[in-house]
């Protein structure tokens, strides 16, 4: 490898991917900032659980030890083939392999196991000033039906933004009583239902995307009143509580366990999901079995305790994060909702309403990360949240 070319070190949470790689296409000869897209696509939402993944080009990696390959075929006349390589113990999505009969091979790394870049010693250089990617655009936001994250993050990049495809058939207004959802192979199908009586019973204190822990007192995070902060009216104007409160996360953890900066979790009681079990096809709420952790049917879910107490689960097969929970919220559970399929579009608006005010630990968007590598994130999430705040007020004055 030519020593004018970029060596970056990446690692997933668990790290069993942990190694060097060299930013940039295979015909690259000097180092610079790569352009990296952030794409919103149907596949790449099922296949990662989040909204929205960035991958940064690579030469051909050295090691994919510890990885489970996960093929993907395009139906398109020419074939692209794109397979995804993801951590089989964290679930973390590191490597992105695309060739076309016609074209040599390419490679690309998540954006989010990006440490930074390291010396001829092989350590990170912490006074590192150049910048190792920039956002150049947005693909696959027509297929979200309403723009997904794109808008928000666009405000402050001022690229050009795809327009979102129209919605397939009418909105319902919130009326639907199930929301299906599932990974990209199909292996994890779940449901979820409309709040009800058993969604009131969890406990539960206010998350940081409310309440910042960072910032805030013991009382005020503890939710002494019990609040049932995580069920949501259907509008300002209609009081009844139809939907569930979703936002966007920039923690370490969630960023090396998906492999990407930015997590959209949706907090949905355990007693408000239903899996299907993998024989059954299509989904359906007449074969579906309530949501228990201890006696879902195996081969399902992966789990990975990402903390003491914290437990989070991806499909085995395709790598998509599907859940958070931890022992002391136990009946509340965080779903990923690029998993969702929400005829109205990727953020689920008649299901979901949406925190503007923050983004989830927005803090620690460079935790464990040097140079270009913690610019890069900590840009990227400030412009989200910028993008958040400014929609919030901007629905305030209307």
């Amino acid at each position: 490898m030519s020593s004018d070319l970029t060596n970056v070190l990446i690692s997933c949470h668990c790290g069993a991917a942990k190694q060097t790689v060299t930013i940039g296409f295979e015909s690259q000869k000097t180092a610079g900032p790569q352009d990296t897209s952030i794409d919103h696509s149907y596949d790449y939402r099922h296949n990662t659980g989040l909204l929205c993944a960035s991958y940064a080009p690579i030469q051909v990696p050295n090691l994919l030890n510890n990885l489970v390959a996960y093929p993907e075929v395009s139906p398109d006349t020419d074939s692209v083939t794109t397979r995804h390589y993801f951590c089989s113990t964290c679930g973390c999505h590191v490597f992105r392999r695309r060739h076309t009969p016609t074209e040599r091979e390419s490679w690309g790394v998540a954006t989010g196991v990006i440490a930074g870049r390291v010396g001829a010693d092989g350590q990170l250089i912490e006074t590192d000033d150049r910048d190792l990617l920039r956002v150049y655009g947005y693909t696959g936001v027509a297929e979200t039906k309403d723009g997904g994250l794109a808008p928000f993050i666009h405000e402050s990049v001022g690229n050009e933004l795809p327009t979102p495809g129209p919605v397939k058939g009418e909105a319902k207004g919130g009326g639907e009583d199930v929301l299906e959802a599932h990974c990209h192979c199909k292996n994890v199908q779940f449901s979820i239902t409309r709040p009800d009586a058993s969604s009131h019973l969890p406990r539960s204190n206010f998350p940081d995307l409310i309440t910042p822990y960072a910032t805030s007192l013991n009382q005020e995070y503890t939710n002494p009143q019990d609040e049932k902060w995580w069920l949501r009216p259907r509008s300002k104007d209609d009081s009844t509580l139809t939907r569930y409160l979703a936002g966007t996360c920039a923690c370490r953890s969630c960023r090396l366990i998906s492999g990407f900066e930015i997590q959209v979790w949706a907090f949905i009681p355990r007693s408000n999901i239903f899996f299907v079990p993998p024989t059954t096809a299509p989904s359906s709420t007449l074969n579906t079995i309530p949501l228990d952790f201890t006696t879902l049917p195996s081969g399902i879910l992966k789990s990975y305790e990402s903390s003491p107490g914290v437990q989070r689960e991806f499909c085995p097969r395709c790598g998509a994060t599907v859940s958070w929970h931890d022992r002391w919220r136990p009946e509340l559970i965080d779903v990923s909702i690029g998993l969702l399929d929400a005829p109205e579009g990727a953020l689920a608006g008649n299901w979901l309403d949406w925190w503007h005010g923050r983004v989830s630990f927005e803090e620690d968007a460079d935790n464990g990360r040097v140079g270009g590598a913690a610019r890069w994130a900590t840009g990227l999430i400030g412009k989200l949240a910028e993008g958040l705040r400014s929609s919030e007020n901007r629905g305030r004055e209307g």
